[in-house]
């Protein structure tokens, strides 16, 4: 969650599901598309998306942008289930099963938030009201989120002391950063805790050892590419994966040797057993479980590995890649792009420019 708009539609489209009695995820894709569909004709900016899939949809209406293929594959609502619970927004594990729970049923009670919530509940209810247009466009992505509610979103962010928003309250603090160069330190900066300094440079690090990772796989999708397009089967048993992948796999084991101790002392489960793998299992045994771990681009099926059903996809598609990485040569470790999108959010809520929106690159210029 990189600007807060999201988390208005989601609030929204959660209540409606409610007062509705459906589940609350076709809501938030036909909430997000129909906003879309109004920003899609303005000027580019990446918190803008579905320019081409959306393009040619003429049936506004809740109906047909709630059905399943209308929107882009992975809306942000996607990106939305972790932080509205974490801030109190709604309860429940999945989005389709989220009600609105008390800083949600806050923030409806809000004087913004009574127009949207009536006029999109009667486009739900398949109506067109009056004043549905200038509802949409003060939704719109790009647009200002109201005062009242930018200060509650920023009390449940950075206030409060529970763990988590003592910690995004530090980060906030520091202005910038922590840059990839400041985490090569074993003394965490001014204001950041030791285990949390500690737990930021085991995921930037993790980071860095998972794209060693899916360099090993992408040189077998070539591969098995490759022989598919000879008219070849696309099989490789483990131990010829192994000969395949000699270089990228031996590589990824000098970085989990390297950097291994340092990823142990992050208190993330998977991310240390993911080491473990790497430094201990023969070469065979962990491409096969290095492929079935993947399962979409290539996968482990019946004693060999084969293209899976992503096979030929660009990795992080524009459409569908919802990270909002930092720009080069920045201030933040480009290993965790959510330390930037913290500072985006905390700029956005503080009355200011986003930072990574085009408007706060003119501004700078």
């Amino acid at each position: 969650m990189w600007f807060s708009m999201p988390i208005l539609w989601s609030v929204l489209a959660v209540s409606i599901a409610e007062e509705l009695s459906v589940r609350a995820l076709p809501v938030g894709n036909a909430v997000e598309a129909r906003i879309m569909l109004e920003a899609i004709y303005g000027p580019q900016d990446p918190r803008v998306r579905g320019a081409r899939k959306m393009l040619g949809v003429k049936d506004s209406s809740f109906r047909n942008l709630s059905r399943s293929g209308t929107y882009v594959v992975q809306p942000i609502r996607m990106a939305m289930v972790q932080p509205l619970v974490a801030l109190g927004f709604v309860y429940g594990s999945r989005y389709g099963a989220f009600r609105i729970n008390g800083t949600g049923k806050e923030m409806l009670a809000l004087e913004a938030m009574k127009e949207p919530r009536r006029l999109l509940g009667e486009w739900a209810c398949g109506r067109q009201p009056n004043g549905l247009k200038e509802v949409l466009k003060r939704l719109s992505p790009t647009g200002t989120v109201p005062e009242a509610v930018r200060k509650l979103i920023r009390a449940r962010l950075i206030g409060g002391t529970d763990p988590g928003a003592v910690r995004r309250r530090n980060l906030a603090r520091l202005g910038s950063g922590p840059s990839a160069a400041h985490l090569e330190n074993e003394i965490p900066l001014h204001g950041i805790e030791h285990d949390h300094w500690s737990d930021l440079r085991a995921g930037a690090a993790f980071m860095d050892l998972r794209d060693a990772a899916l360099a090993v796989l992408d040189e077998l999708e070539q591969h098995l590419q490759k022989m598919r397009d000879d008219n070849q089967p696309a099989r490789l048993s483990a131990a010829e994966a192994v000969a395949i992948v000699s270089k990228p796999l031996a590589a990824l084991r000098a970085f989990a040797k390297q950097k291994g101790d340092l990823i142990d002392q992050g208190r993330e489960a998977s991310s240390r057993n993911f080491v473990k793998e790497i430094r201990t299992q023969p070469d065979a045994l962990f491409l096969q479980k290095l492929a079935g771990r993947d399962s979409t681009v290539v996968c482990w099926r019946k004693d060999a590995i084969t293209l899976g059903p992503a096979a030929g996809e660009i990795r992080g598609n524009t459409e569908t890649d919802n990270n909002n990485n930092p720009p080069e040569e920045s201030d933040f470790a480009p290993q965790l792009f959510r330390l930037y999108n913290l500072h985006c959010l905390v700029t956005e809520l503080s009355g200011r420019a986003n930072p990574s929106s085009p408007i706060a690159g003119s501004e700078a210029a």
